[in-house]
């Protein structure tokens, strides 16, 4: 693999940007592998949305944690590099332990560890970004990682779709658990790929003008508007649940219509491996397996499309504005959820994908533009516990939040779950543009 060697920061996609993006699409294509069937694989093994709940608030705050400590010791050692290669190093090799669970209840262990791998890279990885570029092309760069990060989303479902199929008609498995033990296990080979490119191509970058800072960590050394953003930030992920919670509820939809299961048998190759597939259950489950990360796939493809463009709309118009408008199609997906299983069953395998697009420009808005502000107002040399502290907030939010919406859930059902989450947005977009200002857009000259 030939990359460019653009070494100097005057241009956003610098080698290590390039890189890091190629990191993430691989180590991506292996989570995302395995991600859109989890919800399909706790309903195997008989468990609830609250046991999924669990399993990813638990994870997702498991990684907050060792993401703000990771973030403090890469400012006080000035060695990003050996922190990021620890922590992809950690989750590569966890990951494939997931198809070795007999009870849903022991994925939270695995998804812990797993978690903990982000937990160590993510803070030193962002600000590795950062010391990589200059100020004005800040957001393209977070937003052209964003978009790799993405692809290799859109790869990963696709390998899993293709290990199913493989599995199925060459190796003749009828287990639909065994199969996704057996594409779980897979995801290895993109993880060591990552592994492989991390260790070797990306080099160690510090930002020029700052030294090893020396500085004990404190809330103190950052200002006032910084803290409101965190704490805005962490009122909006409590109404924030984990995505899997709107794949599962596609399934639940499609279950209820039964339109995705009277139309599929019709479609060439596909439809006759099914029919010979077990049971009438282990049919409708292999079709789940399927369908649900088809829909994982498409959703990331339009991330990619849009992550880099909407990452430099903010350099140019300001990370306020992208965010709210990112915020405010949020709300409107979520409330659209609600809704999913009153629409008619002659729209209903369409309007996944259509709802699915929508929230994807959610995240090409924000994901960027979130991470660029913090690298915007704060100094150089504290960036590594500022994104600590920013994933931090998010990822401490996690665990409430899927835990509680998974309880609203399995109480009240999908529309109260997600009807709440979309209220909790309202009211940070509100508090989010009456409180926190931002630094001016900066235009390269």
């Amino acid at each position: 693999m030939i990359v460019p060697d653009h070494n100097t920061r005057s241009s956003p996609l610098t080698r290590n940007v390039i890189i890091l993006g190629v990191v993430s699409l691989f180590t991506d294509a292996a989570t995302e592998m395995i991600y859109p069937l989890v919800p399909i694989f706790v309903t195997l093994l008989g468990s609830s949305a609250l046991i999924l709940g669990i399993i990813e608030g638990t994870a997702e705050t498991t990684a907050a944690m060792l993401k703000l400590l990771s973030g403090i010791i890469s400012d006080k050692i000035g060695k990003r590099k050996l922190l990021v290669v620890i922590g992809y190093g950690i989750s590569t090799f966890i990951r494939p332990f997931t198809g070795a669970v007999s009870v849903a209840w022991q994925i939270i262990f695995v998804r812990m560890i797993d978690r903990i791998g982000k937990g160590v890279r993510s803070a030193p990885r962002d600000a590795l970004i950062a010391a990589s570029v200059d100020d004005h092309g800040r957001g393209k760069a977070y937003g052209f990682h964003r978009a790799m990060d993405h692809a290799g989303a859109v790869i990963g479902p696709l390998l899993a779709i293709s290990a199913l199929i493989l599995l199925i008609i060459v190796f003749k498995m009828q287990d639909t658990r065994l199969v996704l033990r057996w594409i779980f296990l897979l995801t290895i080979i993109p993880g060591i790929l990552a592994f492989l490119a991390l260790i070797f191509f990306v080099q160690e970058k510090t930002d020029s003008d700052s030294s090893t800072n020396k500085t004990n960590f404190s809330l103190r050394h950052f200002d006032k508007n910084y803290k409101i953003y965190l704490g805005i930030i962490v009122l909006f992920t409590l109404g924030n649940s984990s995505d899997a919670f709107l794949l599962l509820r596609v399934q639940e939809a499609l279950h209820h219509s039964q339109s995705l299961y009277s139309n599929i048998y019709a479609v060439p190759v596909i439809g006759d491996m099914i029919s010979r597939f077990g049971d009438l259950e282990a049919r409708r489950g292999l079709i789940d397996i399927l369908f649900i990360p088809l829909i994982w796939s498409f959703f990331h493809l339009i991330k990619v499309v849009f992550s880099t463009h909407l990452g430099m709309l903010s350099d140019k118009i300001g990370r306020k504005k992208v965010i709210t408008i990112g915020w405010i199609i949020y709300s409107f997906v979520y409330l659209s959820f609600a809704l999913l299983d009153k629409i008619p069953d002659t729209v209903q395998l369409m309007v996944p994908f259509v709802l699915f697009a929508v929230y994807s420009l959610y995240y090409a808005f924000t994901e960027g533009a979130e991470k660029a502000f913090v690298a915007d107002v704060v100094e150089p040399q504290l960036r590594g516990s500022a994104f600590g502290l920013y994933n931090f907030a998010i990822g401490l939010s996690a665990l409430p939040a899927s835990i509680v919406f998974g309880l609203l859930y399995k109480t009240y059902g999908a529309a109260v779950a997600f009807g709440t989450g979309a209220a909790i947005a309202c009211l940070s977009i509100l508090l989010f543009v009456l409180f926190v200002r931002e630094k001016p857009p900066v235009l390269k000259i």
